[in-house]
């Protein structure tokens, strides 16, 4: 099987082991053995193997050959949650702040780096922020913050930092398989400066109501939310507690211009119980809510 003409490898041994995982991945058949066939194989190879993939904004993003969740996304030739790239460049015509909270490896703000004047992106877990600076490095307009995003800043937290899988890091005293580290918390408010309508990108495994807690003055002064609701929760709590805000517009990322207008609305359109959906949510009012939806109506 051919590499990607977008991906360059760290060294040809990388190289070797991408062509192996590739063809094991053949005989994956759901997302619990893409990441088994992905640390098996890596026992065998340097765990510093890597591939380089430009991504359609000129970013490029470091995907370790022994990460289970990024090499199953980024390795094949599919664009990764193309519904939130296509909110990205829009947004990045209407505003310069482009806050990533909870940037994991830091996907989204390679994509955005190209795009955006000012981009902060904040991951927690500590060995997850090693590798967001190594994905950030040499770009000067972004700025990186080790922390939890809560609803407050300046609070020491433990969190659970899951070895080999990143993605299901969390605030918590139980360590589940993982190990604990302590956090400091900062806040969306502290994070946006005064004044300023950012795009926010939020996703922080559970902790998605105490963040939005924190968002308080942002929202109000038109920053506009890209949030996951998970189809494990039945109850879609994060989209009930915007709901319940009052005047806020929500929608489906997919179709930004159609308002939802109550739960019922959020949860038929999530149908996969191990899917994370996203959705964008700002103050009806919001200038750059508005902004967006023009454009979008216009395509």
């Amino acid at each position: 099987m051919g590499a990607r003409p977008d991906m360059s490898f760290s060294s040809r041994a990388a190289r070797a082991q991408y062509h192996l995982l590739m063809i094991l991945f053949r005989f994956a058949v759901n997302r619990w053995f893409y990441g088994w066939f992905t640390r098996g194989l890596a026992r065998f190879f340097d765990p510093s193997n890597a591939v380089i993939v430009t991504l359609p904004t000129g970013g490029r993003f470091r995907i370790a050959l022994n990460d289970g969740y990024w090499t199953r996304f980024a390795l094949f030739n599919r664009e990764y949650e193309p519904e939130v790239g296509a909110i990205l460049r829009v947004a990045a015509a209407h505003t310069g702040f482009f806050c990533d909270a909870g940037a994991n490896k830091g996907y989204w703000t390679s994509w955005g780096s190209t795009l955006f004047q000012r981009i902060t992106a904040v991951e927690a877990a500590s060995k997850t922020f090693g590798a967001l600076m190594q994905n950030v490095d040499g770009m000067p307009n972004v700025t990186c913050r080790r922390a939890a995003i809560y609803s407050v800043s300046g609070r020491q937290m433990s969190f659970v930092n899951v070895e080999n899988s990143h993605a299901s890091a969390h605030l918590g005293d139980q360590p589940e398989g993982g190990h604990l580290e302590m956090v400091e918390t900062i806040s969306l408010d502290d994070l946006v400066p005064p004044g300023t309508r950012a795009i926010i990108k939020l996703d922080v495994e559970g902790a998605e109501i105490e963040a939005m807690r924190g968002a308080t003055r942002c929202l109000a002064e038109g920053s506009v939310l890209i949030y996951e609701d998970h189809g494990a929760d039945l109850e879609s709590e994060t989209s009930r507690y915007l709901f319940e805000l009052g005047d806020m517009w929500l929608c489906f990322a997919e179709n930004p211009t159609e308002r939802l207008t109550g739960l019922k609305d959020v949860q038929v359109l999530k149908s996969d119980r191990f899917k994370g959906y996203n959705f964008l949510a700002a103050r009806a009012d919001s200038p750059l809510l508005a902004s967006l939806l023009n454009s979008f109506a216009k395509d």
